[in-house]
């Protein structure tokens, strides 16, 4: 009787301290999931507000792209529309800036790069959200920078001689006597006669399209990528039956 009475005795001591360890390892296991899946929003939604903020930059450079692009078409145009030209800008050195500088891309990434330090890539389920983040800063990323770094390597290449074959040009830019008409028939002239200056503007255009080509196609996969993270924010603090957000 005794042993049977310290069997079911020990028996139930050690029912009971399995329960305690699984419901404590069960408990434990839960705090985690939470914290994982506040972490999960927290990388999200820091995302999706970083997004706002490039699609903002998309826009101004987009903008900037077309009439950088606009800019050099009129002034390839065989009969030079000052009206045009003025419709465009009003500035001597916006139209020399078109010619001999060039504009990098560098969109906000703060918030990402923090996330990649800290390793928080991990908390984002959604295999869209990662595949769409790939193609934005890696993918479509090296594309705009490589679309402006032949941008670069053309202007640095010429302006040496532009500097040596039309040297008035930039001494126009300079003088207030002339204004944007006089200096953009100055310069008009200056390309219909020499080949060699009117063959670098043709080239510039080219790279400017595709440059503009590329930042469409960024942007594109931005809206995609912001769409992923509305979706994956709505899993998240909404619908917990689906799974993968």
């Amino acid at each position: 009787m005794n042993a049977k009475r310290l069997f079911v005795k020990y028996s139930l001591e050690f029912f009971v301290i399995v329960l305690g360890i699984t419901v404590s390892f069960w408990l434990n296991q839960l705090a985690v999931e939470r914290s994982d899946e506040n972490e999960r929003i927290k990388v999200l939604q820091s995302l999706h507000s970083e997004l706002a903020e490039i699609e903002i930059y998309c826009n101004e450079r987009m903008d900037n792209y077309r009439d950088d692009i606009d800019i050099l078409k009129a002034l390839l145009l065989e009969d030079l529309n000052i009206e045009s030209l003025n419709s465009l800008t009003s500035s001597k050195a916006r139209i020399e800036f078109v010619m001999t500088f060039y504009r990098v891309f560098e969109p906000p990434m703060n918030q990402y790069q923090s996330i990649i330090h800290a390793g928080a890539l991990k908390y984002i389920k959604s295999e869209k959200v990662n595949e769409k983040l790939g193609l934005l800063h890696n993918t479509f990323q090296r594309y705009m920078h490589t679309s402006v770094n032949y941008e670069q390597e053309l202007k640095k290449s010429f302006l040496p001689y532009l500097i040596e074959a039309h040297p008035e040009l930039l001494l126009a830019k300079e003088n207030n006597s002339i204004d944007l008409s006089g200096y953009a028939k100055l310069l008009h002239s200056a390309i219909t006669t020499d080949p060699r200056f009117e063959a670098n503007l043709r080239l510039l255009l080219g790279y400017l399209k595709n440059k503009l080509y590329f930042l469409k196609l960024y942007n594109g996969i931005q809206i995609e990528l912001n769409a992923a993270v509305d979706e994956a924010l709505g899993l998240n603090l909404g619908d917990q039956s689906v799974p993968g957000a």
